[in-house]
């Protein structure tokens, strides 16, 4: 009996420490402050596409020519990102002024997404305390990267929010929640199209897990808000291109871009080579070919290209695509020696924290699984960059501060156990 009232006192010990608001706030203000650390990498300047897309809508009001040369109207890039940094040129000029707020947005939202990890880790664990590992793991700049002019850092804290929001509104069933999860839904797909590899498996975990009837009207409701919201970009895309496809048009350029005689397995490295006169960024050439075939047609010949190499060069293509698997999980420490061989233990840890959950039949298991599957496929042959695993890279956190607590947990088990003989 008295080993029982201890454990109890001992769990809600636990409990009140996990649950405290003062510890998430702390989470928020040192992620705050180890980003503003980071705030002189931050750069706005020509090159980044997201940032020439901004400047033409604030000032000319075209969604046009993401890149160094005109090249007419573009779906080169999904609109949410861009138009949120439009907004701030037309709030504070394309000046310094404007440099310091977006970066200021982007350590806000980085900040949020670690205080939000807790409260993530009680949805997927039934526990906070994995994702308070997962928070002190992610406040050291060397796992995350500040990257403030690439949507990234926002994809991620929306996926974070999306997951919580939808969990509650699922489960209540309610018509407005569920309009409001598709809007969601669709809201990040405008922001970043690959964040539907995260959202929908989600869903259907939640449909699975959680709604026992009644999944086709959840189906059916999300389904006509993420279509709501998607339609007006659609439709735009559609009465300037005369052509359909989901969000971006650009799949052609990179698959061009990174699988050629010249190509390399990452950004990086091509930025060295000729790679550079195949891309309309940096070719005046290419941006030419953009303009005078538009940007939809000249994406589609980019894509053919690149496939005939692909077919023809099948042994590279596996060569390549096999390096860029792998830096997706383990990058390179040469490039920034910390952050790889940080981002590569998470992974390892990430991986032992998956099959703890897989032996001990949580069916979260099953979501995190899909999502590692599925979301890096369209990366895996392209060019790589570190930028490219932010949005999901909260998993692997949590997933790691999972293994950590079962370890702190058996450790302490073991210890009670030597204590009572």
């Amino acid at each position: 009996m008295t080993g029982s009232v201890e454990s109890t006192q001992s769990n809600q010990k636990r409990r009140s420490w996990a649950d405290s608001r003062l510890l998430v706030a702390a989470i928020f203000l040192a992620s705050l402050a180890t980003s503003a650390a980071q705030f002189p990498k931050g750069r706005f300047g020509a090159g980044f596409e997201s940032v020439t897309l901004a400047r033409n809508l604030a000032e000319h009001g075209e969604f046009a020519s993401p890149f160094l040369f005109p090249t007419g109207p573009s779906a080169h890039l999904a609109p949410l990102f861009p138009a949120f940094l439009a907004l701030l040129i037309r709030l504070f000029g394309y000046s310094s002024v404007f440099v310091v707020m977006a970066s200021a947005c982007a350590m806000l939202t980085q900040a949020l997404q670690n205080a939000l990890l807790p409260a993530a880790s009680s949805l997927l664990f039934s526990d906070r305390r994995p994702g308070i590992c997962a928070a002190l793991l992610a406040i050291p700049p060397v796992v995350n990267l500040y990257i403030p002019m690439w949507e990234g850092i926002y994809c991620a804290t929306g996926l974070i929010l999306f997951c919580l929001y939808s969990a509650r509104q699922v489960r209540r069933g309610g018509t407005s929640g569920l309009l409001l999860t598709g809007v969601a839904m669709g809201l990040l797909a405008l922001l970043n199209p690959a964040s539907v590899l995260v959202a929908g498996p989600w869903l259907v975990f939640l449909l699975w897990d959680a709604v026992p009837r009644g999944r086709a009207r959840v189906c059916v409701l999300v389904a006509v808000g993420s279509v709501a919201t998607l339609l007006p970009w659609t439709a735009r895309n559609y009465s300037q291109f005369h052509a359909w496809f989901f969000v971006r048009d650009n799949l052609g350029i990179e698959l061009y871009v990174s699988n050629n005689d010249a190509a390399q397995p990452t950004i990086y490295a091509n930025k060295t080579n000729a790679i550079l006169a195949l891309h309309p960024t940096y070719s005046q050439a290419e941006a030419a070919a953009v303009r005078d075939l538009g940007e939809v047609r000249y994406n589609r010949l980019r894509l053919r290209t690149a496939l005939d190499w692909i077919r023809s060069h099948r042994d590279r293509f596996i060569a390549l695509t096999l390096v860029r698997m792998r830096l997706f999980w383990f990058p390179d420490p040469d490039v920034d020696a910390w952050h790889g061989w940080a981002l590569s233990s998470i992974t390892i840890a990430s991986a032992l924290g998956l099959a703890l959950l897989a032996v001990r039949r949580r069916p979260v298991a099953v979501f995190t699984a899909v999502v590692f599957a599925v979301f890096p496929l369209v990366y895996y042959v392209v060019q790589m960059d570190a930028r490219y695993r932010t949005p999901i890279l909260w998993l692997s956190l949590l997933l790691t501060g999972y293994l950590l607590v079962f370890c702190w947990d058996a450790v302490a088990a073991l210890r009670r156990a030597r204590s009572a003989a």
